[in-house]
C-alpha cells in the first residue's frame, strides 16, 4: 500500500472512530520527518487546504471550532497560524504540546467535511501531499523554496529560466518592470554609487532590494537571527514565518515620526541565498500587514536576477542601507553595487 493510501486509511479510521488504534498511530509515523509517512502526508494535505481557504478569504477559525472538530476556537486559530507558516507559533506549540497528530486529524476531517470533498478529491489531495513530502525530502530543507534557479527566482545571471522576463537592468540587479509604477535607487551619502533598489507599485506596496556577495555558504539564517535580535532589542515585535520566499521575518518595528514622535511600521524581511550571493528584500505598505493576501512583493522578489560580477567604476568603500542598518554586511566590499538604467 502506498503512503498516500495509508494516509487515507488512517484518516478514515479517525473519522469513523474518533481515535486511532495504537497500531495505526505507530504506522502513521508522527514525528518521523526523515521519510515519507502517512502523518506527514496528512499534515501537508491539511496545510494545502488551509492555504486555499486563506487565498479564498476564509480566515475565520469559528466555523472549524466547537462540535465540528472538537477543538476550541483558540486551538483552531493556533493550528491555522502554524499551518500558514508561523514558525514562531509552531515552536511555541511544540513546546506546549499543543501541536499533536490527533488535533491535526480532527481539523483535517473537519475541513474536508466543510469543503464537502468527495473520496476522489481526498485521494487527489493525498497524492498532492505525497509529492510535496517527497520533494521536501529531495531538497533536504522544507523551509526553502525547492525550485529556486529552476522554475522561480531569485535568479543568478548565469542560470537559465529568466531570459523571457521583462526586466530593468540596474547593473548588479535586474528587476521586474511588471506592475511597478516607480523605481528608485538609494545611494551612498556621497551620491556616487547606488546600493539599493526600491520597487514601488502604489502607496500600498513597495519592496527594497539589496544584494551581497558571499563565500558560497548560506548566510540568510545568520542575518535573520541577528536582525531578529536587533528588532527585539529596539522594542519591536518579530516572528519567523515559512512563506512563499522561504523563511522570512514579519515585524513591527519602532520608527521616528516627525508628526507624532515615536511610531511603528509593519514590514516583512525576505532573504534568499544564491550561488555566491545573498539577496534581501524589505516589504512595506499594506502588503506587509498580517492579513494581506497580496503576493505582489513576492512576485517581484522571485523575478530578480542577481549579477554578482557587476562593478561600476570607482566603487565606494562604505555602505549604509536606508531602512534597517543591521542588514549591512561587516565587509562593505561585499555589496553588489547598482547603476542607473541606460
Amino acid at each position: 500500500m502506498g503512503v498516500d493510501r495509508e494516509a487515507r486509511a488512517v484518516l478514515g479510521e479517525f473519522t469513523r472512530d474518533g481515535r486511532l488504534s495504537p497500531g495505526s498511530l505507530e504506522r502513521a509515523g508522527w514525528g518521523d520527518w526523515g521519510q515519507a509517512t502517512p502523518a506527514w502526508v496528512l499534515l501537508l494535505g491539511l496545510k494545502a487546504l488551509v492555504a486555499l481557504r486563506w487565498e479564498d478569504g476564509r480566515t475565520d477559525p469559528q466555523p472549524l471550532s466547537g462540535a465540528a472538530s472538537g477543538l476550541s476556537r483558540d486551538e483552531v486559530a493556533g493550528l491555522l497560524e502554524v499551518l500558514r507558516g508561523n514558525l514562531s507559533a509552531a515552536r511555541i506549540a511544540r513546546e506546549n504540546g499543543t501541536l499533536t497528530f490527533e488535533r491535526v486529524l480532527a481539523l483535517l476531517a473537519c475541513v474536508i467535511a466543510e469543503e464537502a470533498l468527495t473520496d476522489e478529491e481526498v485521494a487527489e489531495l493525498m497524492e498532492l501531499a505525497l509529492s510535496m513530502n517527497e520533494e521536501t525530502l529531495r531538497t533536504g530543507d522544507w523551509l526553502r523554496p525547492p525550485y529556486r534557479g529552476v522554475d522561480v527566482g531569485p535568479w543568478d545571471v548565469s542560470e537559465e529560466g529568466w531570459q523571457a522576463l521583462d526586466l530593468l537592468d540596474l547593473g548588479g540587479l535586474r528587476v521586474p518592470r511588471r506592475a511597478v509604477t516607480r523605481f528608485e535607487l538609494n545611494a551612498l551619502p556621497s551620491g556616487a554609487v547606488y546600493v539599493e533598489a526600491v520597487l514601488v507599485r502604489d502607496r500600498t506596496a513597495s519592496v527594497q532590494l539589496q544584494a551581497f556577495r558571499t563565500s558560497g555558504e548560506p548566510e540568510w539564517e545568520q542575518v535573520r537571527t541577528r536582525l531578529e535580535a536587533d528588532i527585539r532589542g529596539r522594542g519591536g515585535e518579530v516572528e519567523q514565518w515559512s512563506g512563499r520566499a522561504g523563511v522570512e521575518l514579519r515585524a513591527v518595528v519602532p520608527v521616528v515620526s516627525n508628526a507624532q514622535g515615536r511610531d511603528s511600521m509593519t514590514i516583512r524581511f525576505l532573504g534568499c541565498d544564491g550561488p555566491g550571493w545573498l539577496l534581501r528584500g524589505v516589504v512595506s505598505g499594506e502588503v506587509a500587514l498580517p492579513e494581506s493576501r497580496d503576493d505582489w512583493a513576492y512576485s517581484c522578489f522571485e523575478s530578480v536576477v542577481v549579477v554578482p560580477g557587476f562593478a561600476p567604476p570607482n566603487p565606494a568603500v562604505s555602505v549604509s542601507p536606508t531602512i534597517y542598518a543591521p542588514l549591512a554586511p561587516p565587509d562593505p566590499g561585499r555589496v553588489i553595487l547598482l547603476r542607473k538604467p541606460e
